[in-house]
């Protein structure tokens, strides 16, 4: 399983990588990426020990829920079907 880190989202950004430059994920790998994001920003949240950390695993998963529906969404409206079992 690839671990989500967000400091690594942002040294990614901070270096001016683009999406256009990575190679694009197919649609229904986009999506299991996602899911998988937004359950390593659930088990953040969960873990979080420091109050001053909240606002900030509460801002991970609301970002990764959204990224997730958006591409649940798109998926469907595309008609891609994709189960990992």
């Amino acid at each position: 399983m690839k671990a989500f880190w967000p400091h690594k989202l942002l040294a990614d950004w901070i270096d001016g990588e683009s999406r256009q430059s990575k190679q694009e994920l197919p649609l229904a790998e986009a999506v299991e990426q996602a899911r998988q994001e937004w359950i390593y920003a659930q088990n953040y949240y969960n873990s979080v020990l420091d109050a001053d950390l909240v606002d900030h695993a509460v801002y991970l998963l609301k970002a990764a829920e959204k990224k997730y529906v958006y591409l649940m969404k798109k998926a469907r409206s595309q008609g891609v079907t994709y189960s990992p079992f």
